[in-house]
């Protein structure tokens, strides 16, 4: 992704669609209650390998008109995925959430809780293994040991659910679904979203490429975490995002400095402001800290270069310069747990535009295979939600292919002018810009022609030494 042009609309946040999960309870033999969760399918496009409560989207015969569809919808939703049966009417009202708007796709979810029935069993076998590959009864105290030691999967909005778990004392249950919806209502205004213990992030509006309608603003750290990208340069936007900082603090975290992954204003608008708010300086590549506005008086820079790192009190990140999408681009990693927080060497929607005035193709490619080399296990990038490692290859593989398809274009030895190429080599994407089509191929061209594969004549491109087929 990068900034926006001039002349192209920001993209509007996808409006979220109605949805119903049931956060099933069975009770341990000291007063406490063990959650039903399955662990989504290892292939699934939506957060593989996680572990979720039962649930899904409203469907046509919930009877969406019909008083008591979500209950309905999570009663279903359960018994196709676990084979469990709970009555419409057993259910309790734990509050609604709605999906941030890092997806590209957002649930409006209803919560409800329920108690399983003494002496029934979980079914051996899922009846929906390509959804929920397994399904468990788990003491919430594990859950959150094993999310916390890297041993499991747990979506954020799980989280909070199963810490209020453990400070409820009381074994009713219309308390606890109350306690549930209580913090469903205070995630909803003010969400910790933490799909890695120490790493927050908070999606802001900015003036981004479509499909994307936010930045990521990644909050890695220890005792001490750094403000990655505040891109945002929408007052509202910043005093949310500071909220979520100040809610970080109140736990005993102190921050240390907003850092930049590179200069586009969808990365850099709200630097500035969330800078002098907090009091801290603003680090950066010299390339960026070059290219960015004005900060306001008082608030001081420091340089980042390649394999600089940043110590913060329990965690520790290692600067990696990836240029290509700009010059002094960064990301950063974390080796203990294997995270590298990307900006936009990669996005979570779409592919990463390399063609403004200091784009660089070739630099591009090797800044991903740089990335690549150092074998991330998760990869979270400043558009979209969460990538895994393999997503850096995968980003090669495909403009690789883009490649691959302008020198076919011009295979048959005929030169041809810039728009022609970009329309053939990305007839695939026909609603896409035109102009962001020519600015992709020309960097890609631009590349094959310091390579020697491709040449500029007065016509346009032509392949060095090829005669036009008769």
């Amino acid at each position: 992704m990068s900034e926006l042009p001039d002349g192209i609309e920001p993209a509007p946040i996808p409006e979220p669609k109605d949805s119903a999960l049931g956060i099933v309870l069975r009770r341990r033999g000291d007063g406490g209650f063990d959650v039903l969760l399955g662990r989504r399918a290892r292939h699934s496009r939506f957060m593989p390998g996680n572990l979720a409560f039962p649930g899904g989207k409203l469907e046509p015969h919930d009877e969406p008109e019909r008083a008591g569809a979500f209950e309905r919808c999570a009663s279903r939703e359960l018994r196709e995925e676990t084979g469990l049966d709970i009555p419409t009417d057993a259910w309790r009202v734990a509050g609604e959430r709605t999906t941030p708007p890092l997806y590209p796709v957002r649930f409006r979810t209803l919560f409800f809780v329920a108690e399983l029935p003494a002496g029934v069993a979980v079914p051996d076998e899922p009846p929906a293994p390509d959804e929920l590959e397994s399904v468990v009864f788990a003491d919430p105290r594990a859950v959150l040991s094993d999310w916390e030691a890297g041993v499991s999967l747990v979506p954020p909005p799980i989280l909070p659910i199963l810490r209020r778990m453990l400070i409820v004392t009381s074994d009713d249950l219309a308390t606890l679904a109350a306690s549930i919806a209580a913090v469903n209502k205070e995630e909803d205004a003010n969400p910790r979203i933490e799909f890695i213990p120490g790493i927050w992030v908070f999606p802001v509006r900015t003036r981004t490429l479509p499909p994307a309608s936010c930045t990521n603003v990644w909050m890695p750290g220890g005792r001490r975490f750094v403000v990655i990208d505040p891109g945002s340069g929408e007052p509202e936007e910043n005093t949310r995002l500071l909220a979520a900082i100040e809610r970080r603090v109140a736990l005993g975290d102190a921050v240390a400095a907003v850092v930049l992954s590179h200069h586009h204003r969808d990365h850099v608008s709200g630097a500035g402001a969330i800078a002098s708010a907090l009091g801290v300086p603003v680090f950066a590549h010299p390339e960026t800290l070059a290219r960015i506005p004005e900060l306001p008086a008082g608030v001081v820079t420091r340089s980042l270069k390649d394999g600089d790192t940043l110590d913060l009190d329990g965690t520790t990140l290692r600067a990696v310069h990836t240029p290509g999408h700009a010059p002094g681009h960064l990301a950063f990693f974390d080796a203990t747990r294997r995270v590298l927080i990307a900006g936009d060497l990669v996005s979570g929607l779409s592919t990463i535009l390399v063609g403004f005035a200091d784009g660089d193709m070739d630099a591009y490619l090797d800044a991903l295979r740089v990335a690549a080399a150092l074998d991330p296990k998760v990869v979270l990038p400043s558009h979209g939600p969460p990538l895994p490692g393999k997503a850096l290859a995968a980003t090669i593989a495909h403009r690789e292919k883009r490649e691959a398809g302008i020198v076919a274009v011009l295979a048959d030895g005929a030169p041809r002018d810039l728009q022609t190429i970009a329309a053939a080599a990305y007839a695939d994407t026909p609603t896409a810009p035109a102009f962001l089509r020519e600015m992709q191929t020309r960097a890609h061209l631009a590349r094959l022609v310091r390579h020697g594969l491709v040449e500029k004549v007065e016509d346009g491109y032509r392949i060095p030494g090829t005669t036009i087929a008769s």
